[in-house]
């Protein structure tokens, strides 16, 4: 969740939120949305009522699933601490693991399961992590025959973190 802080309960001269973290690229996209007043939130429940009976949506297949995928994990690591404390390890360590447990597609997760128990979860650093995880994505990608990413934390940083291309810091 964006770190924000409620004004006074209510509506206040910014909108309902502050800004306390927006540092982040994911952050921008939340700004933009949150509403400005009451009447405004009134009206997009009354919009997504409207869309809900039009459109059918359906349940991920393993491609779209896989690209969420990698983009949540990715990010999150990029985000992650440069020096996590013990209860931040374990909890990241604890979130790869669960997620192989769990994921969806059965080949994917058992094929992760190996994987990390190949090569554990690296989580003594952001570096550490975001390049164990390019290396994790790599090997994937190599299975399914698509190109590789070269793995160092400025290509890393580029993609996940802050982009320096013009249409990325709108």
């Amino acid at each position: 969740m964006v770190p924000q802080k409620k004004v006074n309960d209510s509506v206040g001269s910014k909108g309902l939120f502050q800004d306390t973290d927006c540092e982040r690229p994911a952050c921008d996209d939340v700004k933009s949305f949150l509403p400005n007043s009451i009447s405004e939130i009134e009206e997009m429940k009354k919009q997504y009522k409207r869309n809900e009976k039009k459109e059918v949506q359906c349940p991920p297949g393993t491609a779209e699933l896989g690209r969420s995928s990698w983009k949540l994990l990715h990010s999150m690591a990029a985000w992650y601490s440069d020096k996590p404390t013990t209860e931040q390890q374990n909890r990241m360590k604890n979130f790869y693991e669960t997620i192989a447990e769990f994921y969806p597609c059965t080949y994917c997760a058992k094929d992760f399961q190996a994987q990390i128990e190949m090569s554990p979860v690296e989580v003594k650093s952001r570096t550490n992590l975001c390049l164990w995880l390019c290396k994790q994505h790599n090997q994937v990608n190599e299975k399914l025959g698509k190109p590789l990413f070269q793995c160092n934390m400025k290509n890393l940083d580029e993609r996940w973190r802050k982009s320096s291309a013009p249409k990325c810091n709108n």
